[in-house]
């Protein structure tokens, strides 16, 4: 699979359930948990993380691993998979292949529509999601809890995410994408700090700064 592709694929599972169905009540451990992650996360400056993200398919008997850096400020992120950069600033994104010389332009609303969408990635389980507390887990020697969510539209490509949290610090450490077709995403976060003095060009991309780049312009 392409390295570009993949860096999709990965991202793609923080796709929202479009089409909602009434399920089972959430747990109200997992509600309130969730909730103060949430209301955090939307208190800081921004945030930036490195993470590890595994795919693992079953069934092609296949393992892949990527390293990703991700910067969020609100609707607007910059994510960097290596030779690929994308970045938004909530209107626009911008997909840089450095590579292949290119920079594909995108409308915001209609990637995220398509589930890519980084800037929900500490805040994903906000809506459509029924949310079963599991207690407490080891994990690595990490005393952390376990949230697992199950999407109310039972035709998202996944059935579950798991994720384990650090109660104290309020923060996921880990999460756990379980496909329906037998392949699993992990996105292990590596690195978290938040309210940075980011560059005024973080969520921007400068043609002229890339003057061998062909921009290839997908909006109608």
């Amino acid at each position: 699979m392409h390295r570009f592709l993949i860096g999709l694929f990965l991202f793609s599972q923080f796709s929202f359930p479009i089409h909602a169905q009434v399920g089972v009540a959430s747990d109200p451990e997992a509600e309130e948990l969730l909730s103060d992650i949430s209301n955090q996360a939307k208190n800081y400056l921004n945030i930036s993380a490195t993470y590890a993200s595994t795919l693992i398919d079953l069934q092609a008997d296949m393992r892949i691993e990527q390293a990703g850096d991700v910067l969020i400020e609100g609707d607007r992120y910059r994510l960097n998979l290596g030779d690929y950069t994308i970045i938004s600033d909530g209107r626009t994104v911008w997909t840089l292949e450095t590579d292949m010389g290119e920079c594909y332009i995108d409308d915001a609303e209609e990637i995220s529509a398509d589930g890519m969408d980084p800037s929900k990635m500490f805040t994903i389980w906000e809506s459509g999601f029924q949310k079963t507390w599991k207690g407490e887990v080891d994990l690595d020697g990490q005393e952390l809890v376990r949230i697992d969510l199950y999407p109310e539209d039972k035709s998202a490509s996944y059935h579950t995410i798991q994720l384990w949290i650090d109660e104290g610090r309020r923060q996921m450490v880990q999460l756990l994408v379980k496909g329906r077709d037998g392949s699993d995403v992990r996105y292990l976060v590596t690195r978290f700090e938040t309210d940075l003095k980011l560059p005024e060009n973080s969520f921007s991309f400068d043609p002229a700064a890339h003057p061998d780049v062909q921009l290839i312009d997908n909006r109608l």
